[in-house]
């Protein structure tokens, strides 16, 4: 900025005079109309765009009931409030209403409280105990008769569970439970009076604390005096925002699998007194209006028959209520019912009435539409308000019907004989406790009922995860089964089948659309089940009818085994997944650890001891004095249990513990790259692996930080998807890193990134730049798996014929829309009765539109190296030892890498290759054959690629242990 001379003295003069006032009278200079006082910015609404229409039009309410407003000293919704300022305000009105009463359920990671307020009529609370012992009975219709059962209806409230926010920076929906609690809790109105007689509430007010306030730091942190309507403004959070939780999990999709201290805690809730209106209020784009149910197509087939039904009606209603506002909306378009691990999904399938709210979110200020509209933030919360009271309201009006719904619904999945069928789930016991365990309380947690067997049995009609198909099948006592046929079997059959297709309708819509350039419907993943995600070996059998106990959650050993002053050593089963956190947590104590790379017999104090490849030993003589209290310390902070050995010498021919089938390992200095462009959800899986499983400490490192970080700080560095242009930027330094010894993880997008050529980091290849050598990487698939099948012919090699078809032919592509292995297209077009045909696209062309038909989220077969450390512990022994396994593994995306060395887990084969989930031929032309993880060495160290990732929503424990593998020994792996 310059001035103009003749200006200079002015500002010389004011300048002069100010200063001259000061000194005169320093008050007076505090006041000076020049320099404006500093006032404190304004949170939310900005005085200009505020929505002054009332929640409740025309309502009164009980003078005795604190009114919220007066502690929160402006209009409710005008501003983001504080978790801690929900409580106090909810806590105010449960000690003034006698119709409110609030109880904690748990907390969250970083200790704020989780609590639900329940709000009916006086007398409903009164007669809470008979509510709940009636409630039990139209959960399991079995504990009564059908005449007491279906006598409930009448005098039996029904249930509503509404929950807000489990995104935290879906921000309206938990506002909006404050003025809601407050209009229930104190309006005198007669229509609110007579709905709690017949409604109890069970309202969750903020299911994401921790995302709630991370989300409400950043608004206020960037605020402003002005108002920014910008729906992209940084004001409204950056990375990695308030959606998911302390580990950025997106607790939306957990209700299946219950990782989430907060997701436990809530089944156990809802079990208290299940619910046949289950609300769950969310936000979207700012630049869109309001969405409610009923859903779009695919439907789950398990939902309960009259859903859609009661959706419509609810819908309708509100509606009306919206209409009489002016407010837009919409149903159908884009939230469909197909994947079951939704909040709404949940309370759907059990018996409950799913409602999704999704509106336009603003978080916490005035936001500018495409229209030019400006909605301010208490204009959402409103409209979150006016959903809930209208779908609370028709609730109450229908209640008889809709519990009738409800028991058919839970008695029909009892019924043996309902498509729900006479099957049930076996689940063989494993050496991996804590896969068992979690799975175990995954489903008992959500009360799924599960026997253990007393006895062996033969089961009939066998169906393993793999695809197996046996008419019977030995399994042993102790075998945990989940019958389908029980009160949450419409859970059981969601979560457990292996395979659930979708209809013909569907699929031509779904086809169409990508055909037209119009992208995927698929909202979700289309394949899943929480048994082959956790890991576990379980099989659909026809239900035994076998004596059986009911399970419990399961109690395993652990600690250390024996006399540990006078062991020679420590070993800990490589198959229990437990013992890599004992590894971690012994090496961060000081101690050496190796790992075995073959299976090996040491002789414990009570015998042989049989352990893995990929178990871990800790010799006396290279530590120093006081391991047996690191040994101690470690075996209990990890759970494992450890064995002192007292010999060097194998119990058997195989190795000796002093021998070169122990490698060395390296204590991990771990760093993860988080920060933009990382996908916070996966950033997030991988980090709580790290830290509350592997026990390892990780360093976050800024991607958008300083890039002379010093790499030489760490031995690992893992990099999540979303991470290839960062790496671009750093490659040369990141190869002489690896070069120097380090070990770079990579996964999802950041591998295929990798996989370029210049990156200088991997002869991996993405397909897409490999088309016109498809033939040789064909090769080299079919002679691994040849490799597996070793017969010598004689004649041939010494003497008589040459075989000269040493190799088969690598699988021809098939074109587009054909099934694999179907005749391939002609080279060029032909002529026929409709005309010349069109010539075969180029290979760029073809390989180009099969991209479009890549999945949303699949389960494929892939077949495992017995060979590569980094299997070691993964799934059960082959038939035959040094036989490869099948593992069954997520995908998603149209990351496919083509490996130039033998990748220790390669996807199957284009017939083989699907095992669950919607995966169109042209994805699976593209995908069969591909690399799902590759170990590639580098100088001294080495670059660990994972297709997909391995710890993908934090429960696929049947590929974490790759994950773990690859950090833990990963750096004892390399030269």
């Amino acid at each position: 900025m310059s001035f103009s001379p003749s200006f200079l003295p002015a500002i010389a003069g004011l300048s002069f005079a100010i200063v001259a006032q000061a000194a005169a009278n320093p008050a007076a200079a505090c006041q000076s109309p020049v320099l404006r006082p500093m006032v404190p910015i304004r949170f939310g609404d900005d005085a200009a765009n505020e929505w002054t229409t009332p929640f409740f039009e025309g309502a009164e309410y009980d003078p005795a009931v604190t009114d919220p407003e007066e502690l929160f000293g402006q209009p409710i919704g005008s501003r983001l409030a504080s978790h801690a300022e929900i409580l106090t305000m909810l806590r105010a009105m449960a000690a003034t209403s006698d119709r409110v009463k609030l109880s904690s359920y748990g907390r969250t990671f970083e200790g704020r409280e989780l609590v639900t307020v329940t709000i009916t009529s006086p007398a409903n609370h009164a007669r809470m105990d008979e509510i709940r012992e009636n409630a039990r009975l139209l959960f399991d219709p079995r504990l009564a008769s059908a005449e007491v059962v279906d006598g409930l209806a009448e005098g039996q409230p029904g249930v509503a569970w509404m929950g807000y926010g489990i995104h935290g920076d879906e921000t309206s929906a938990s506002e909006a439970a404050v003025p809601f609690v407050y209009h229930l809790a104190a309006s005198t109105d007669d229509s609110v009076v007579a709905a709690l007689e017949r409604v109890v509430v069970v309202l969750d007010p903020c299911l994401n604390p921790d995302g709630r306030e991370r989300i409400r730091s950043m608004v206020e942190q960037s605020a402003g005096y002005r108002a920014n309507l910008d729906d992209g403004a940084m004001q409204r959070g950056r990375w990695p925002g308030g959606r998911g939780n302390h580990y950025l999990f997106d607790m939306n999709r957990d209700w299946m699998a219950g990782e989430a201290p907060e997701t436990r805690g809530r089944w156990a809730r809802l079990l208290e007194l299940p619910p046949q209106l289950f609300v769950d209020a969310h936000e979207m784009s700012g630049l869109d209006t309001f969405l409610f149910y009923p859903q779009a197509s695919p439907r789950n087939g398990y939902l309960p028959e009259r859903l859609n039904h009661w959706q419509s009606l609810l819908a309708a209603d509100a509606a009306r209520v919206f209409d009489a506002f002016g407010w837009g909306y919409y149903t159908r378009e884009w939230a469909d019912a197909l994947y079951p691990g939704y909040s709404d999904a949940w309370g759907s399938l059990t018996g409950a009435i799913g409602m999704l709210y999704e509106q336009g979110r603003t978080i916490g200020a005035p936001l500018q539409r495409e229209s030019g509209e400006i909605v301010s933030y208490r204009e959402t919360v409103h409209g979150q308000i006016a959903a809930s009271l209208s779908n609370l309201m028709t609730f109450a009006q229908n209640k008889e019907a809709i519990l009738g719904d409800y028991v058919a619904h839970r008695r029909l999945a009892m019924d043996p004989e309902s498509k729900l069928g006479r099957r049930a789930f076996a689940v063989v016991p494993s050496r991996d406790v804590t896969r068992d365990a979690r799975f175990l309380r995954a489903l008992l947690g959500q009360g799924i009922e599960v026997q253990r067997a007393d006895a062996a049995f033969e089961a009939k009609y066998v169906e393993g995860a793999l695809g197996e198909r046996d008419d019977t099948l030995e399994f042993p006592a102790g075998t945990w089964i989940v019958p389908a046929a029980q009160p949450q079997g419409a859970l059981v059959r969601a979560y457990l089948d292996f395979d659930q297709r979708l209809d013909e309708e569907f699929l031509a819509k779904e086809r169409a659309s990508i055909e037209r350039g119009q992208g995927s419907k698929i909202y979700d993943v289309t394949g899943w089940d929480l048994g082959r995600q956790f890991g576990v070996q379980g099989f659909w059998i026809d239900a035994p009818g076998v004596a059986a106990t009911a399970a419990g959650p399961l109690v395993a050993p652990s600690g250390p085994v024996g006399d540990l002053a006078s062991a020679y050593a420590w070993v800990a089963d490589g198959d229990d997944s437990r013992s890599l956190a004992f590894a971690a947590r012994a090496m961060e104590l000081g101690a050496q650890v190796h790992v075995s790379d073959e299976d090996f017999r040491a002789r414990g104090g009570s015998g042989a001891l049989a352990l893995p490849r990929g178990s871990f030993l800790l010799r006396r003589h290279e530590n120093e004095a006081g391991i047996e209290a690191i040994v101690a310390q470690a075996a209990q902070e990890s759970g494992a249990v450890v064995h002192g050995v007292s010999t060097g010498r194998s119990a058997d021919e195989g190795p000796d513990l002093g021998g070169g089938h122990f490698q060395l390992l390296r204590r991990p200095r771990v760093a993860l790259f988080s920060n933009t462009p990382v996908s916070r959800t996966d950033f997030g899986h991988v980090w709580s692996y790290l830290d509350q499983d592997l026990g390892v400490p990780v360093t976050l490192v800024d991607a958008q930080g300083d890039r002379r970080v010093d790499l030489d700080r760490y031995n690992v560095l893992i990099a999540p998807p979303g991470l290839g242009s960062i790496l671009a930027e750093r490659k040369d330094a990141l190869v002489d890193w690896v070069r120097g010894g380090g070990t770079l993880i990579v996964i999802g997008s950041t591998a295929a990134a990798v996989a370029k050529e210049d990156s200088g980091l991997s002869e991996n290849r993405r397909r897409r730049d490999v088309l016109e050598e498809l033939d040789g990487y064909g090769w080299r698939a079919e002679r691994e798996r040849k490799a597996y099948e070793i017969a010598i012919d004689m004649v041939n090699l010494y003497g008589g014929a040459v075989d000269a078809a040493d190799a088969t032919a690598p699988q021809q592509d098939s074109a587009p829309g054909q099934a694999p292995g179907a005749a391939p297209a002609p080279e060029s077009g032909t002529p026929d009765a409709e005309g010349p045909k069109a010539a075969s696209p180029a290979a760029e062309t073809l390989d180009e539109w099969r991209r479009q038909f890549s999945p949303e989220g699949v389960i494929l077969r892939a077949r495992m190296d017995p060979a590569a450390w980094i299997t070691a512990g993964v799934g059960a022994h082959g038939d035959e030892e040094d036989q490869p396994l099948d593992l069954a593994v997520p995908f998603a995306g149209h990351t496919v890498l083509m490996p130039a060395v033998r990748p220790a887990l390669r996807l199957a084969s284009a017939s083989e290759l699907r095992l669950a989930g919607l995966l169109w031929p042209e994805a699976r032309v593209r995908i069969a054959d591909s690399a799902w993880l590759t170990v590639e060495p580098l100088g001294r160290g080495q670059v660990i690629s994972f297709a997909a990732s391995p710890v993908f929503r934090g429960s696929w424990r049947g590929t974490s242990r790759l994950f773990g593998n690859a950090v833990l020994i990963g750096p004892g792996m390399t030269d």
